[in-house]
């Protein structure tokens, strides 16, 4: 997610550099005043786009928009009619509320057959949107798709469709769809009622429906020409945009999501530390003192990057992160990313 919030500007110091500027070339400038420059400057604000999550879920909590983009998605489906649709959904198994993690599902949809569609918007490369759709599949399947009661017959199909505007992978392409098939033999395909569906608006839609090519510009904040469902789509973030009440709940909304990120580092510091000194007693000498509190730096480096990865970090973000608050030398941060890609691999 993008923290746009973060683009505010500091009008004191633009409005003094535009006055020392203006002095230094009389004549080069028009005359502006001061307020004048002011009014013009606080007219920029930033733009929330398609992909930012609250616009994302508000612009696609219409059914018939929401209807229109799955059927461009996945034509052959022939979706009749919405029979439910919800936004931001928090999923968590209430038997392991304090050890399961959370999954939130930005728009959560069924339509009249019953399929389940999970669509969510990906602004920063994760390098694990596989294990993501596995997981926001199977608290999908454990709280919406079979009811008690039922066997594994009635599982409902379902569609996990990841929205991605970062940059892409090599070979990434546009529009990919996935199935499980046989190592042994490619064209036998478990029919296990899954779909997963990555639209990624970095890489080129050329060969795509004119439709599909049109969902890439709305993505990239560009204009789209092209019907209906895109002149509302459209016309409804600029009126996101346009309304100070509904921004200003977007701005809140961004900043505790990187207040959150900041706790968790902070956590995660704070945890290793208490970990160090724990271990500093234990030893009960001055040496070992020392030695807990080296060790305890290691241990919150390592619970910062871990969190930093939860959050939403690429690996390389996440140490460079770490690598910044200069809590252990490069070296003792290479052994870390060491261990990491072995237990990742």
């Amino acid at each position: 997610m993008g923290y746009a919030f973060l683009a505010r500007i500091n009008f004191k110091l633009i409005i003094k550099n535009l006055t020392t500027l203006r002095n230094k070339h009389m004549g080069l400038l028009p005359q502006i005043s001061l307020e004048r420059t002011a009014h013009m400057v606080k007219k920029i604000e930033p733009w929330f786009g398609f992909t930012e999550d609250k616009v994302f879920g508000m612009v696609m909590e219409n059914k018939d928009f929401c209807k229109y983009l799955l059927e461009i998605i996945i034509p052959d489906l022939k979706i009749k009619n919405i029979d439910w649709l919800d936004k931001q959904v928090e999923i968590n198994n209430s038997e392991r509320k304090n050890k399961a993690k959370e999954v939130r599902l930005d728009v959560l949809v069924t339509d009249h057959e019953g399929r389940v569609f999970n669509i969510e918007m990906q602004t920063t490369d994760q390098d694990d949107i596989g294990r993501r759709m596995r997981y926001s599949l199977s608290r999908l399947d454990l709280r919406y798709t079979l009811n008690k009661g039922k066997t594994y017959r009635n599982l409902k199909d379902a569609f996990i469709i990841f929205f991605c505007n970062f940059k892409p992978k090599k070979d990434d392409k546009f529009y990919e769809s996935y199935h499980t098939y046989s190592d042994q033999d490619r064209s036998k395909q478990l029919q296990e009622g899954v779909t997963k569906i990555i639209i990624n608006s970095q890489v080129s839609a050329e060969g795509q429906s004119e439709e599909l090519k049109a969902l890439a510009k709305l993505m990239n904040n560009e204009p789209v020409k092209l019907n209906k469902h895109f002149d509302y789509a459209q016309r409804r973030i600029k009126e996101i945009n346009e309304d100070p009440e509904t921004r200003e709940k977007i701005m809140l909304y961004e900043t505790r999501m990187l207040e959150r990120e900041q706790a968790a580092g902070k956590a995660g510091y704070e945890q290793g530390m208490q970990r160090g000194i724990a271990k500093g007693k234990q030893e009960g000498l001055k040496q070992g003192v020392a030695r807990g509190l080296e060790q305890g730096k290691v241990d919150s480096a390592k619970i910062i990057l871990e969190n930093q990865l939860n959050n939403g970090s690429t690996l390389t973000q996440a140490t460079e992160f770490v690598r910044n608050l200069k809590l252990i030398s490069n070296k003792e941060l290479e052994k870390i990313i060491a261990l990491y890609d072995s237990h990742k691999n």
